[in-house]
């Protein structure tokens, strides 16, 4: 696993936060509240992935203000749309006593283990582009999609995947193969809300790959 918790034999809790981002004059990168709260359930959805599990409820800490809770909500709705699922039961609380300069954001995902990750055997790949701030809305399409990998996932072409944030390619890449590897992509690049994705594949799957995966694609060597 990567940064989610193992409550128990079935339950994985998986967490991300987002700060500065939104609608407020004060935040740092402007853009919708939905759009926020998408990345900030992709993050904690591909934590999932990572552990083997799939989320059965979504709790939301709003920082930002009563009026963002419906277009947090909307943002939740549009990832698990994404994926073809219904959207789990979402819970959580707004501050409301007192009003922040900047938005704040924190999604809580809770899920239950359904398969098991294994990189025995595989080569290894990048799926999409590191892409920070702004960047995330300027090359859009270079995001590791959601659709795309959940399908590889489900025909068990995709072993084990491992999101990839603000510690850079080189980081993820050891800590997911627990080895050094070589990729023509700067190693240092933050990937911010897991733009990019570390991906498993046994060698006579890497076509089916290639075939489905839209974003760019990075062999290691």
């Amino acid at each position: 696993m990567r940064n989610a918790v193992q409550l128990d034999a079935t339950t994985i809790l998986t967490v991300d936060n987002s700060g500065c981002i939104g609608e407020k004059e004060a935040d740092c990168v402007q853009v919708p509240n939905e759009i926020v709260a998408y990345f900030a359930a992709r993050v904690a959805l591909l934590e999932q992935w990572c552990a083997g599990a799939e989320p059965t409820h979504l709790v939301l800490a709003n920082f930002t203000g009563e009026a963002a809770w419906t277009d947090y909500v909307k943002g939740c709705e549009r990832l698990f749309e994404e994926i073809g699922k219904d959207l789990p039961p979402i819970t959580g609380s707004t501050e409301s006593n007192f009003s922040a300069l900047q938005s704040g954001l924190s999604l809580t995902m809770i899920g239950k283990k359904k398969f098991t990750p294994t990189i025995k055997g595989c080569s290894y790949f990048i799926i999409g582009r590191p892409l920070v701030g702004q960047q995330v809305i300027d090359y859009s399409r270079d995001i590791a999609s959601l659709s795309e990998l959940n399908a590889l996932l489900q025909t068990s072409v995709i072993k084990a995947l491992w999101p990839c944030g603000s510690k850079g390619i080189g980081v993820e890449i050891v800590a997911f193969t627990g080895q050094q590897f070589d990729c023509a992509v700067d190693k240092t690049s933050s990937a911010g809300p897991a733009t990019a994705v570390l991906v498993a594949v046994e060698e006579s799957d890497v076509t089916q790959l290639y075939k489905i995966i839209s974003a760019p694609i990075y062999r290691l060597t």
